[in-house]
């Protein structure tokens, strides 16, 4: 979210003359996130979100705003794009696509209690069921050929100690790497800096520009990563309450149940990647937020040392009493 491109007040306001938001009373730029510049602004009919969409194509937005309108149709509690006044979702700014989205109430947190993950587990099992058969049509960039592009990149500035862990990581995952895994439309970044709150209550799921066709339990595996570790270390009860609760609506599948631990792993690999190609090539911009690739290192190397998951698979046979 950061912001990478500035609007001055006067582009401001001529941008939102062209919807019937009202007039602009105040605006400040949103630090969180990595990929897009994000405005929060207030006009006189409430609080509304300003998207600039850094790197994405028009045609690539387009795709987004029609899946958060097929997940705002499902009741999930995403950001709603606005129409302009002739009820288009997509303008330019700055030479860049933009978008107005309805800004959601609560705000995210930084320690999650044991329902607060059960509520993801939840929200990310709706959001699956309620894709099934939706055709979404970009594919993750982020595979095991993703992760060699971003190697190559960054190999110059790493030690021999993570090279060889790298090295060592690609290696088992292209001879691991499942297939045949179900298959959907996955958030693929449900941090949580990307979900909103109101005291146990989900309240918002945000940033949907990283979705990508691929493995849903991919999805899952990216989520506890962060949701089911505090300060970088595994917590087995938060890791069961989100597999729970995911299952109660649905059920894993016997060869997803087999292949935890290894997409825990991918996961963990592919956002220590990202994070130290971030922080070896940042982008320039105002208030950009830097996250630290030691900590999803450490979550790889325990995700590394454990041969099945947490109590076997009787941590799949639970279910949320939520």
């Amino acid at each position: 979210m950061s912001v990478f491109t500035p609007v001055t007040r006067p582009q401001l306001d001529q941008f939102f003359s062209a919807y019937a938001l009202g007039v602009v009373l105040s605006y400040q730029g949103i630090k969180d996130g990595i990929d897009n510049t994000n405005y929060l602004v207030t006009t006189r009919q409430g609080h509304f979100i300003l998207t600039l969409f850094e790197s994405l194509t028009a045609d690539q937005v387009a795709h987004f705003l029609t899946l958060l309108s097929h997940l705002g149709s499902h009741s999930l509690p995403c950001p709603s794009p606005q129409n302009d006044r002739q009820m288009k979702l997509l303008r330019k700014l700055n030479g860049k696509p933009a978008a107005i989205f309805k800004c959601l109430s609560g705000s995210a947190i930084s320690s999650p209690s044991i329902l607060q993950c059960q509520e993801i587990g939840l929200q990310l099992a709706s959001m699956h069921l309620c894709t099934q058969g939706y055709i979404f049509p970009i594919k993750n960039c982020t595979n095991l050929s993703g992760c060699k592009s971003v190697l190559q990149k960054i190999s110059a500035h790493l030690s021999l100690a993570d090279h060889e862990l790298i090295n060592d990581e690609l290696s088992f995952q292209a001879e691991n790497s499942p297939v045949n895994l179900p298959q959907g439309v996955i958030h693929a970044d449900l941090f949580r800096d990307n979900v909103l709150f109101e005291g146990d209550r989900l309240s918002g799921l945000l940033d949907f520009y990283s979705a990508c066709t691929d493995s849903l339990l991919l999805d899952v595996a990216i989520a506890a990563n962060d949701w089911c570790c505090d300060n970088g270390i595994v917590n087995n009860k938060k890791f069961t309450a989100l597999l729970a609760a995911y299952e109660s609506l649905r059920p894993l599948e016997p060869l997803e149940k087999q292949h935890w631990t290894i997409l825990l792993r991918a996961a963990a690999f592919r956002f220590w990647l990202s994070r130290l190609e971030h922080q070896y090539y940042p982008r320039p911009g105002a208030l950009t937020q830097q996250k630290d690739p030691l900590l999803f290192r450490g979550i790889l190397l325990q995700h590394r040392q454990q041969t099945s998951v947490p109590s076997n698979t009787a941590i799949f046979n639970l279910r949320s009493t939520a």
